[in-house]
């Protein structure tokens, strides 16, 4: 497999050959995988055996953001004394400057690790929000909220995804983390693909705070209701693993994992459910406690391919951080928080004033109704 950007330049993941000598025949080693995988000559570089960690070879530039201090260090893993090694330090310099715009030269485009939770999510919440109609002074003083009815759903949406997005960060450096991974040629995209020792996964969140979740089988109840959340999940698997094994050239399994957001019981039925569902709270210690698949190479190695939007998008858009858009929606959220506590506050102020209010009127009834059966004179 060749794959090469604009200038011809063979991709990073694609151009790490083991630098075998032609002619060798194929032997079989301990891969960092699962077991034992023939190399050799088959897909040079490709194949992450002893060979790929001992033997010479040669990295070209990788189209990635400066590498973030929680990433794991390809570096330590790759570095060799030779003129490779300058050439990576190159590299890295060159990914520190920032991306021209100019069409045309060539530069360091961000990776999908720039990207934040719950972007295009954020993005439609925010442009629906746009059309809301500005609240009066009354409505703001009896708590009103100030969501447009078009945009709450995606406004829930995004806060279960920047809930779980926090559950993730804490996995550690062993673990790659990508959220927002547009996939195919539309606008699709999966919530979150991680990456670690217990293997890859995707994510799909579903916010559903304080309801009862039923699963078992391929069903999927929330308060009672059918969702289609196990039949969407599998496909997000199936395509990501499609695509994962397109460039890497060997079978890449992932496994789809639905994150209920805060639910308030998750009860499992008797037929096993076909895909592990989670609550957000208990997320981080499932993910700890899979058994290791991949060894760290394998982490590292499989992590360059699934950090280019390239592998995921036909027409990947390098994306900015999303510390704007963020910054926009954490404003919305106050405002909507700051109206529930106003309309909370209403609320208690009206059965204070009921409970205390109670006693006199029903004293005054009592009044009237004597009122009436008392005959004057007797």
């Amino acid at each position: 497999m060749d794959i090469r950007d604009s200038r011809g330049i063979p991709h990073t993941a694609a151009a790490v050959h083991a630098g075998r000598p032609s002619g060798t025949s194929p032997t079989v080693d301990e891969s960092p995988f699962s077991g034992p995988v023939t190399t050799g000559p088959l897909l040079p570089g490709l194949s992450l055996t002893g060979a790929f960690d001992s033997e010479s070879f040669t990295v070209f530039e990788h189209t990635a953001a400066p590498v973030l201090t929680t990433q794991v260090h390809l570096e330590s893993i790759l570095a060799q004394p030779d003129a490779a090694a300058t050439h990576r330090t190159t590299a890295a310099s060159t990914a520190a400057t920032p991306v021209s715009t100019d069409t045309g030269s060539w530069a360091i485009a961000p990776n999908l690790r720039v990207r934040g939770p719950a972007y295009s999510v954020l993005q439609e919440c925010l442009a629906r929000q746009a059309s809301a109609t500005a609240r009066g002074r009354l409505a703001r003083a009896l708590g009103q909220s100030p969501l447009h009815s078009d945009a709450r759903s995606w406004y829930s949406g995004a806060l279960g995804e920047i809930v779980v997005a926090n559950a993730l960060a804490q996995l550690g450096d062993a673990w790659t983390v990508l959220h927002a991974v547009s996939v195919g040629s539309g606008n699709t995209d999966i919530d979150h693909v991680i990456l670690g020792p217990g293997g890859i996964f995707t994510i799909n969140t579903k916010n559903h705070s304080g309801q009862k979740i039923w699963i078992g089988g391929s069903t999927f109840l929330a308060n009672g209701y059918k969702q289609v959340y196990m039949r969407n999940s599998a496909r997000e698997a199936e395509g990501a693993s499609r695509l994962l094994s397109g460039v890497t050239g060997r079978p890449v399994t992932v496994t789809p994992l639905i994150v209920v957001v805060n639910p308030a019981s998750i009860t499992t039925g008797r037929k096993r459910p076909r895909i592990a569902v989670v609550s957000s709270n208990t997320l981080l210690r499932w993910l700890m406690k899979r058994p290791r698949v991949m060894s760290d190479r394998a982490v590292a190695h499989l992590s360059m391919f699934a950090e280019e939007g390239s592998t995921w998008h036909t027409e990947p858009v390098t994306t900015a951080d999303t510390t704007d858009l963020l910054a926009r929606f954490e404003h919305l959220r106050h405002e909507v928080d700051a109206a529930h506590q106003r309309a909370r506050q209403w609320l208690v102020v009206l059965c204070v004033g009921a409970i205390l209010i109670t006693p006199i009127a029903i004293a005054e009834i009592v009044r009237l109704v004597v009122s009436f059966l008392v005959v004057p004179g007797t």
